[in-house]
């Protein structure tokens, strides 16, 4: 029982790398200068519900036509996620929250940008 929680524990933190490897690069390059933050929030928003709700197909699939608007080729390592559903969830989990994080960070450089010094 052990050995097979250390398992899904590697793989949590594999797809945890994964996300993280790949969602900054995307988004700097959809959003480069940070330009609308409500923009981010609008995809962000449409990627949650989605995975809120169960869809983690849609998900998947808005998430590979983001790399190609990016113009960025669909990682190969995400790829891989689609042949099981549970990594699917759990990749497309950490994605929103990693999305979420950027947008938070991004937020905050806009907040100090504003502010006089």
């Amino acid at each position: 029982m052990k050995n097979d929680d250390n398992k899904i524990k590697d793989v949590r933190n594999t797809v945890n790398l994964i996300s993280g490897a790949y969602t900054l690069p995307l988004i700097e390059k959809l959003f480069p200068n940070s330009q609308k933050i409500s923009d981010m929030d609008d995809i962000y928003f449409a990627i949650a519900a989605l995975v809120d709700t169960g869809r983690i197909s849609e998900a998947f699939h808005m998430i590979r036509g983001l790399f190609g608007i990016a113009g960025m080729e669909y990682p190969q390592e995400i790829a891989q996620l689609e042949k099981s559903e549970e990594l699917q969830e759990s990749f497309a989990s950490e994605f929103i929250f990693d999305f979420y994080d950027v947008i938070e960070d991004k937020r905050l450089e806009t907040e100090e940008e504003k502010i006089p010094v």
